[in-house]
């Protein structure tokens, strides 16, 4: 044979390793296909097999280590995958839990990933465990892991799973009509599938394609084509009622007071979903409750200049709220605090992507964001809209316009405006861009109280008129082992985002960053990651505010534990116009998965940090530790225990700028994946404070929920006469209950 015949048969077999494969399946009766954990002998015989046969960690493409059969078939309305896992019985990880919430390195899960349009603008991975228990995910493709992926998304589907002798079994029973897809009764879906497993210690990913590494954008390799023809569209009209109610109370002047309790306060509302087509719907609230049902892991703020954020987990942000995420936080859907009315139009069609949101907001957060600090408030009733469209050019490139309003009541405004784009040349390498300009008039108000200034105007709202604009642009590039990026941020002084989240302005950043990956196959380092990335800031003034090298070095070795080592140094680091010199600080990470039941994090700061929040700010001397376990016990029952500890000395071992610490106890048990009951306690050793949660919760998908629950508070110095702080002593006392069922028309 000759040389070029041994060329061309390599090209070949590397082409057709990296084409995609078509499944045409064979549609089933609906009667016949049963979701109870157990795949029949229909479910085999008229299922289309799709092979899961490719690791892609640690190997690279390499023949996966366990066996798993996967049969599809679909009806008029639902898709069915029937998955057979084989393995160990005795070594499957995971537990019933709660939806959404999982340990991805230290648990058995199947994942499917669907792009239904086929263009790669989203992925939508709906997964679970060996148990059941559900999880989804929506990605994009994006250069960052917070654009890339959103946790908070959530469809609704069914899932049984059965461990057996030898692995387990799971089944998913997808509605078509839970995603969004192109109109037609003949449908071209592109997906895969993948597990992902731990034998002897050692994570393993595998998948039912070849994945290429030398690829950044990995939402454009679901490219597998599952075909189904003569599928009816079933418009899902869906309402939402809900009522709820609680009562609240405290001891007014003495610790030997007994709670006196206000009275029952009780709410109704109503949210209605109506599918305009199998790409576009319509969602509209009255009254809606957006209370979360899980409080919030308190964030260390001691030392903190800047307003912090919090994650969303209101159920209304969800669905296409992919189309409102920015490189700058142009959107931020807490701003949106109260609202009496919203809603949603979001239409996905064959190369654009439209979303346009409304709410009249009761009480309205105001954010002011500066150059050493920000300002934060809360205002009164203002109405809100946002509105993005996005148009698609091929797999890579999108561009898009958007803008965000914020009216007042009584006097005021926040307008922005901005266009954004993302351009991939040659795969690997990806421009990103946002041009945004805002206009705003302050309401006259007393939300915020400050004597300082920014551009020459006052901080207080007394209706000064400004106008300001950020500038983001993003050069990267990304292969199987190198990632390198240049990023440049703008932003002027008098630039707000009144729907948004900028707590920092007047300043022009430059990012360079140069960061290299590998993986290892039977070594006693799985994978290896590092990573150098040096800042430099000047504000509008051109003077210079800061210059800092990051240093970081991550590895994954016996037992999947990972460390992650982070030196970061300012040569300069201006603050309330003093100059900072060489202030450098270490950053240690350690977490771990030693056994199927136990889990555990633990970060360790130590070097020179700045006193931000000190009149005049000075040097000190950091040293903070974290550590959280989490505990399986059996199929049902998880504990959490952490503590975050925190200190700062003087330089001249005078004293402590602050010293204390926040510690959090969380047990839940879940009866099975709709049913729990959890407790979480918290103390804040910082301001002296202690609140109990119970929480029985009734949650069997992600809009239906019942929950009982209630706070119990315990407050140092509510009272002038205390002395003494008794964490057992409740001070204020909340109970409240809900009731939200997801009526399907």
């Amino acid at each position: 044979m000759t040389r070029i015949h041994l060329l061309l048969i390599f090209i070949l077999s590397i082409n057709s390793l990296f084409s995609q494969q078509d499944f045409s399946l064979i549609k089933a009766e609906d009667s016949k296909i049963v979701i109870d954990g157990i795949l029949s002998d229909y479910e085999k015989n008229i299922g289309v097999v799709v092979p899961v046969e490719y690791e892609q960690e640690p190997g690279d493409n390499t023949p996966t280590k366990v066996k798993t059969d996967v049969y599809v078939t679909y009806t008029d309305t639902y898709i069915y995958f029937g998955i057979k896992a084989y393995g160990d019985p005795n070594n499957i990880r995971g537990q019933i839990r709660p939806r959404d919430n999982f340990e991805y390195q230290n648990e058995d899960i199947v994942f499917i990933r669907f792009d239904p349009f086929g263009d790669a603008r989203a992925n939508y991975i709906l997964g679970a465990n060996a148990y059941g228990s559900q999880l989804d995910i929506r990605v994009k493709n994006a250069t960052t892991e917070a654009e890339t992926f959103d946790v908070n998304y959530n469809t609704i589907y069914e899932t049984e799973a059965n461990i057996v002798d030898d692995g387990y079994n799971l089944e998913f029973k997808i509605p078509i009509n839970s995603l969004p897809y192109p109109k037609g009764e003949n449908q071209i879906w592109n997906f895969n599938l993948s597990r992902v497993y731990t034998i002897d210690g050692t994570f393993h990913r595998s998948q039912s394609q070849p994945y290429d590494r030398n690829d950044p954008c990995w939402v454009c390799q679901v490219s597998d084509r599952l075909i189904m023809n003569d599928l009816v569209f079933k418009r899902k009209v869906e309402l939402l009622p809900y009522v709820s109610g609680n009562i609240s109370g405290e001891r007014k002047t003495s610790l030997n007071d007994p709670i006196e309790f206000d009275k029952l306060n009780g709410e109704v509302g109503l949210g209605l979903s109506y599918d305009i087509s199998s790409s576009a719907v319509l969602e509209l609230t009255v009254n809606p409750d957006f209370s979360q049902v899980e409080a919030d892991r308190t964030q260390l703020d001691i030392n903190s200049a800047y307003a912090l954020q919090y994650p969303e987990l209101r159920p209304f942000f969800n669905k296409g709220m992919d189309l409102l995420k920015f490189m700058d936080g142009a959107f931020y859907s807490r701003t949106i605090n109260s609202p009496s009315v919203s809603s949603k139009i979001i239409n996905q069609g064959k190369s654009s992507n439209t979303i346009f949101l409304t709410a009249i907001d009761q009480v309205s957060p105001y954010l002011i964001g500066g150059e050493d600090k920000s300002y934060v408030g809360d205002g009164g009733v203002s109405y809100v809209n946002t509105l993005r469209h996005q148009k698609l050019i091929n797999n890579g490139t999108k561009f898009g316009v958007f803008t965000t309003n914020r009216f007042y009541e009584g006097g005021g405004y926040g307008n922005l405006f901005g266009i954004d784009g993302m351009i991939t040349i040659n795969k690997i390498w990806r421009i990103q861009f946002e041009l945004i300009k805002n206009f705003n008039e302050e309401p006259i108000a007393d939300w915020i109280d400050s004597d300082d200034y920014f551009a020459g105007k006052t901080v207080k709202l007394d209706g000064e008129k400004f106008n300001g604009s950020a500038t983001y642009f993003k050069l990267s590039r990304q292969n199987e082992h190198w990632d390198s990026y240049i990023f440049y941020r703008g932003i002027t002084p008098d630039y707000r985002a009144d729907v948004g989240f900028t707590p920092k302005n007047n300043r022009k950043w430059l990012t360079l960053s140069q960061g290299y990956e590998s993986f290892f196959e039977n070594s006693l380092v799985s994978k290896l990651e590092t990573s150098i990335k040096g800042d430099i800031t000047y504000n509008y003034e051109n003077q210079l505010k800061s210059t800092n090298l990051d240093l970081n070095l991550s590895i994954v070795t016996i037992g999947k534990t990972e460390l992650q080592y982070n030196y970061d140094i300012n040569f300069l680091r201006n603050y309330q116009n003093i100059d900072f010199k060489n202030v450098g600080k270490s950053d240690l990470m350690i977490m771990g998965f030693p056994t199927q039941n136990l889990s555990f994090t633990t970060k360790f700061v130590f070097g020179k940090e700045i006193a931000y929040n000190e009149d005049i700010p000075e040097i000190g001397r950091e040293k903070s530790t974290y550590l959280s376990v989490e505990y399986k016990i059996g199929e049902n029952l998880n504990i959490n225990p952490s503590i975050n500890y925190s200190k700062l000395e003087r330089l001249d071992n005078s004293g402590n700028f602050f010293d204390g610490y926040i510690s959090r106890v969380a047990v839940r048990y879940q009866f099975n994946n709709a049913l729990s009951f959890r407790v979480i306690s918290e103390y804040n050793d910082f301001n002296e404070t202690f609140f109990i949660q119970p929480l029985l919760k009734w949650n069997p998908n992600p809009s239906t929920i019942f929950y009982i629950g209630g706070n119990q508070n315990s407050i140092h110095d509510f009272d002038i006469g205390s002395e003494y702080f008794d964490p057992m002593r409740v001070n204020q006392s909340q109970f409240f209950v809900k009731f939200q069922y997801l009526i399907g028309l």
